[in-house]
């Protein structure tokens, strides 16, 4: 938001942008669920499932924001 329009947001409002951008539900949902709901244990196939996602994202992200640049 910072990049498009110059203004900073709150965490709860970046995951809604963040799914207007395509992020992966999965992630957003996995996201939300730990910073607003009780706490669960996360198993390590899930943690590597969950940073592949977020990291194959933002490399997509970064991509596009460059090429506008």
């Amino acid at each position: 938001m910072t990049l498009r329009d110059g203004r900073l947001i709150t965490k709860g409002e970046a995951l809604d942008v963040l799914a207007e951008l395509g992020a992966p539900q999965e992630v957003i949902a996995d996201i939300r669920a730990r910073r607003y709901g009780p706490e669960r244990p996360v198993s390590w196939v899930w943690r590597l499932r969950r940073a592949w996602l977020a990291r194959t994202f933002v490399r997509a992200g970064i991509d596009r924001t460059l090429a506008g640049a």
